[in-house]
């Protein structure tokens, strides 16, 4: 069984042997009442044989009320059970005591098929048809209050009427709270869910960050190395092939001597210049590492391998890179989006729309989630609206029209950053 099913079967459990309970005790004051032998009954074989009769029948169509079936066999259970029970109340001559406990078994079977608010509704209409049940016209049947039509309210009739409505306005309640707690409890265990893949999604992009960054540094310091050991190695061979001949000619030629040592000093500088040359180039390269529509390429393939959420992005007109500061802002709306589509939206599947439109890059992120009655700004959609809004950008956060929500920025491209640098720039990977 799944734990997650628990509380539900343990409240039809509950709710059905309330309803054996009550149809026990009528069953019981009716032998109390009549006796084993028909008591003052002028025929008690036949008045047992027409109660034991239709109250099998009210009980087995009664008990099976409390299962779920289509919505042709509930009616036809529920015709059978009422039409049992117009037969019993006629049979009978108490009427606080077996019909009371009858009336409240039908009751509580057919609650336990309809949900809040409407069982409120039902709980009305079926107390007002039990009551009046009892004075149905005198052709169908002998009734002790038949074809009065309740008059004068009689005790019985308020006391019937009041414990029936009562007994329905108690279970409704009790239902409300069953739906309200189990319906918390499966919020909690989604909510549990997404913080985890949450939580792994994070790691997991923390992770990719250190990794990328150790292989990049290692990259680099490979690159200097070949670089420097081509240009040293050159200029060293040299310069010790000029030593070698001026130490082979004994320095008998001043001249010569004097020759030598000016190519040498003339080949150490060119060493010293290519090398601080090399050094500034490879300092003011860019690091062979993903930027732009490339880093939001890397981000959603991690999104997708810790969360399961799918997530399709159309890249439209967008060159590789925008530059470090758009860059930026573009991959944190990504991000944003993403998260807040798997933690409010509880998404399956997300899409993602890069355009440059009219001079301007807007992103819009569209989930298939529940959406949102309300949208309060957090703490992240306030910080990208701030950051958004130093680049002359707009950001509008709504439901989306075909469901879940839609996340759209718009930012002009070319335009400078009014105020301090929100941020590093971004490179991943």
């Amino acid at each position: 069984m799944d734990a997650s099913n628990k509380p539900a079967n343990l409240f039809r459990q509950v709710n059905q042997g309330m309803v054996l309970l009550f149809l026990g005790t009528a069953l019981l004051l009716f032998i109390l009442r009549y006796g084993i032998n028909g008591g003052t009954s002028p025929t008690p074989f036949e008045f047992y044989r027409t109660f034991f009769a239709f109250f099998i029948l009210f009980t087995l169509t009664t008990m099976l009320l409390t299962f779920d079936f289509n919505p042709l066999g509930t009616f036809l259970l529920l015709f059978l059970s009422f039409t049992a029970l117009v037969v019993i109340d006629y049979s009978l001559t108490d009427f606080l005591t077996i019909r009371l406990f009858l009336c409240l078994a039908l009751q509580m079977a057919v609650l336990s098929r309809v949900q809040w608010p409407y069982n409120m509704g039902i709980t009305a209409l079926f107390s007002v048809c039990s009551t009046l049940l009892q004075d149905l016209p005198p052709f169908l049947g002998e009734n002790t209050i038949a074809g009065s039509l309740f008059p004068i309210a009689s005790f019985e009739i308020i006391s019937f009427f009041m414990l029936l409505l009562f007994s329905g306005i108690l279970h409704s309640l009790v239902v409300k709270y069953h739906d309200n707690y189990h319906k918390a409890k499966e919020q909690i265990e989604i909510l549990n869910v997404t913080i985890t893949k949450l939580t792994v999604f994070s790691q997991s992009l923390q992770s990719y960050a250190r990794t990328a960054e150790q292989q990049a540094a290692k990259k680099e310091r490979f690159r200097i190395s070949r670089e420097i050991h081509d240009i040293s190695g050159y200029m060293f061979t040299n310069i010790i092939a000029m030593m070698d001949a001026i130490i082979a000619t004994g320095c008998r030629s001043s001249e010569k001597t004097s020759e030598l040592c000016m190519l040498v000093r003339s080949q150490a500088h060119d060493g010293l210049r290519e090398t601080r040359k090399a050094l500034h180039l490879l300092r003011n390269t860019e690091d062979d590492r993903e930027q732009g529509i490339r880093a939001i390429y890397k981000i959603k393939k991690i999104f997708e391998n810790t969360t399961g959420v799918s997530v399709d992005i159309e890249a439209g007109n967008l060159p590789s890179t925008f530059g470090d500061e758009i860059d930026l802002i573009l991959f944190r709306v990504v991000q944003e989006g993403l998260t807040n589509a798997l933690r409010h939206g509880h998404a399956t599947r997300v899409r993602i729309l890069l355009w440059i439109v009219d001079g301007s890059v807007q992103v819009i992120v569209l989930d298939n989630g529940t959406g949102a009655k309300k949208i309060i700004k957090g703490i992240g959609l306030a910080g990208m609206e701030e950051r958004i809004s130093l680049m002359q950008g707009t950001v509008q956060a709504m439901n989306a029209p075909e469901g879940g929500f839609q996340l759209t920025v718009t930012i002009p491209i070319g335009c400078e950053s009014q105020g301090e640098n929100v941020d590093d720039p971004l490179i991943i990977g």
